[in-house]
């Protein structure tokens, strides 16, 4: 790994800060296109905003489109939307190593009760408002803008950097992520580094993040006319049941499980286990004969999906035991084991002494509390050299009124060029 000289420190940030109203000015633009997920609207736009800046800044940009035949498969949410990916690749002197950073760049829907237009990239009191803002848009303007401020400063890299923006994350990103990872575009092969802009604090260094379990519970009942309830059977009293039955039998076992690992925030040190949706009923005199529920279980790095969903089956079971009229149907909609990388990899250094460089501390180590593309990388890729880092902060994620700092957004586009430098090299001749 390359040391930074201090020059080149002092030069990248005085070249990012010289960027600050194009930095600015990018992610507004990008926060104005509406990639509501789901269903996952004006996709292509957004990523043909992202693939002109880059080509614009001398990448050779591709686009990968899902095919329509597995977009039921790999984004059963998306209405049957297009799902595209853009990467640009900018080659230094050699074509190895490759450094690759990849952002998402569609949000969750943007709700309510906004005191600014989610989707206008107001600028006030130092921040950029909107949805996306901080998650994670702002994570793609950085790495986009730390890679042109050493082109800009004539800092030519000996490596080759490539830089991603993906669909779908907020929906599990088996479309975005997960289709480059098994088409082999990102690979042990064919990437050295992966850097993932997600928005958690431009001073942590994320090297994880929890595990998840998302399932369907159905209760099956029999209709009535809610006259005479003795003749049903009501799905919701069941459901009732099942969700006593978790609040009994499984919250107090996870609630003693608590990580050693710096999951950030630290209430999320624990395992949770939380209804999320629930659905039931036709008519208010009716009786209903069926009632839905989903629910978010996160594991921590002690946990796995195995155990976890035989401990669920077994809670189930002992309702069935104890009422033989309780019937239910069990679905998982998600399972992702925890993921952790070590601590010693190069690019966990890298960005340990840019971090220290720019910001004069040494970042903190993190994991974030919900699952992000990580998991394709490090699980189906096999690259152990992949962390998170982005400028959003990890608080205000799906937040109303979401925000980033423009302060933070330039610290951190700082940090990724020295990172960069330090392990791609500069090429002297």
């Amino acid at each position: 790994m390359y040391r930074v000289p201090d020059d080149i420190v002092e030069r990248i940030s005085s070249r990012v800060e010289s960027m600050e109203d194009e930095i600015v000015s990018f992610l507004r633009d990008i926060v104005r296109i509406p990639t509501e997920n789901p269903p996952g609207r004006y996709y292509r736009e957004c990523a043909e905003a992202i693939g002109n800046k880059m080509r614009e800044f001398g990448y050779e940009v591709r686009y990968f489109d899902v095919p329509a035949e597995r977009l039921g498969e790999l984004a059963p949410h998306g209405e049957g939307l297009p799902r595209v990916s853009v990467i640009g690749r900018l080659e230094g002197r050699n074509k190895k190593p490759v450094l690759h950073f990849t952002g998402h760049y569609d949000v969750v829907p943007a709700g309510g009760n906004w005191t600014v237009h989610p989707f206008e990239g107001a600028v006030k009191d130092g921040k950029i408002f909107g949805r996306g803002s901080s998650d994670q848009k702002s994570g793609i303007a950085a790495q986009i803008f730390a890679i042109e401020a050493l082109r800009r400063e004539g800092i030519p890299l000996l490596g080759t950097v490539e830089s991603g923006a993906t669909p779908d994350e907020e929906t599990g990103g088996q479309a975005g992520v997960g289709y480059l990872v098994e088409k082999g575009i990102i690979s042990k092969e064919n990437t050295d580094f992966c850097v993932i802009t997600e928005c958690l604090d431009y001073d942590k260094v994320c090297i994880g993040h929890r595990g998840t379990l998302w399932f369907e519970v159905k209760t099956k009942g029999r209709k009535s006319h809610g006259s005479m309830p003795a003749l049903g059977i009501n799905a919701i009293e069941k459901m009732v049941a099942v969700m006593n039955a978790f609040d009994t039998r499984i919250k107090p076992k996870i609630r003693q499980v608590k990580t050693k690992y710096p999951v950030m925030p630290p209430q999320a040190r624990q395992s949770s286990l939380t209804a999320t949706v629930i659905n039931a009923g036709t008519k208010v005199n009716t009786v209903p004969d069926e009632c839905t529920a989903q629910f978010d279980w996160r594991l921590v790095p002690e946990q796995s999906v195995s155990s976890s969903y035989e401990e669920l089956v077994s809670c189930l079971e002992h309702i069935r035991k104890v009422d033989p009229e309780f019937n239910y149907e069990l679905r998982k909609i998600m399972e992702v084991d925890p993921t952790l990388v070590p601590t010693d990899t190069e690019v966990v250094r890298a960005f340990l002494e840019a971090g220290e460089a720019v910001l004069g501390r040494r970042p903190e180590f993190s994991l974030s509390p919900g699952s992000d593309d990580q998991k394709y990388v490090v699980k189906n890729a096999g690259l152990d050299q992949c962390i998170v880092y982005g400028p959003g902060p990890l608080a205000l994620a799906h937040q109303t009124d979401e925000y980033v700092e423009i302060k933070d957004l330039v610290a951190s586009t700082k940090v990724m060029a020295v990172a960069t430098v330090a392990l791609l090299g500069v090429d002297m001749q």
